[in-house]
């Protein structure tokens, strides 16, 4: 039964009743509140036992691609639910070497599982693509180890649980991204294919990061392997 079946008074038109074989008692009785009180109840039973489709509830975050991106290939993929390979860029990460970033100042370029959180259009390095850095690894990690207090901790979960940016200014660092080079005089065009020189983020060529930018939205998974 919908909500289609109802009349302009919000009740349920007689029809319906003699269509199900029922006699509707005579308005007024005793008899007919009882009966209408049972029906009712029957039809909010029904609604509430019903089944709930796992389609209906995936359906605001079904992912259609994500991003993988390679420190030691050098290498941004864009991937397709399926598996496809839809784009791939050179890029150049962190000058700080191979390995996880583990805290500010170390020039490292992150890995692991991370999301689109942002985007900036100003940039000095053309386009800025924010990533909620640090996950809750990174911040797990840096509570063992004493970087960051449990004031900290629990402010970088609370912000990742709500989809929000964590905090940016504790010892495990922060602005992590994927950016352009700015400007793309020959020498810098050079350094960018031949070097890693960026102080965490992951750098592409201006105009590959516009033809990147139609693949992401806030949510977009991003995985950083090394």
């Amino acid at each position: 039964m919908s909500d289609a079946n109802l009349n302009d008074s919000g009740e349920l038109p007689a029809k319906i009743f003699q269509e199900m074989g029922s006699q509707i008692p005579k308005r007024g009785t005793v008899v007919d509140k009882t009966y209408y009180s049972m029906l009712i109840l029957s039809f909010l039973i029904s609604a509430l036992t019903s089944p709930i489709l796992v389609s209906d509830v995936l359906a605001a975050e079904e992912i259609t691609h994500h991003i993988l991106i390679s420190k030691s290939s050098r290498q941004l993929s864009v991937i397709s639910a399926e598996g496809v390979t839809l784009r791939t860029y050179s890029i150049a990460s962190g000058r700080g070497g191979p390995g996880d970033k583990y805290r500010l100042g170390d020039q490292k370029t992150p890995t692991g599982r991370y999301k689109v959180a942002g985007f900036k259009s100003n940039s000095d390095f053309f386009y800025f693509i924010r990533l909620n850095y640090p996950n809750e690894n990174d911040a797990r990690r840096g509570f063992r180890d004493r970087l960051i207090n449990k004031r900290q901790y629990d402010a970088i979960l609370e912000a990742l649980d709500s989809n929000m940016t964590p905090p940016q200014d504790t010892k495990l660092g922060g602005a992590i991204g994927i950016h352009g080079i700015g400007d793309e005089s020959q020498s810098k065009i050079n350094m960018h294919n031949t070097l890693d020189w960026t102080q965490g983020c992951i750098a592409l060529r201006n105009h590959e990061v516009e033809d990147l930018l139609a693949f992401l939205s806030v949510g977009i998974h991003v995985v950083i392997k090394d």
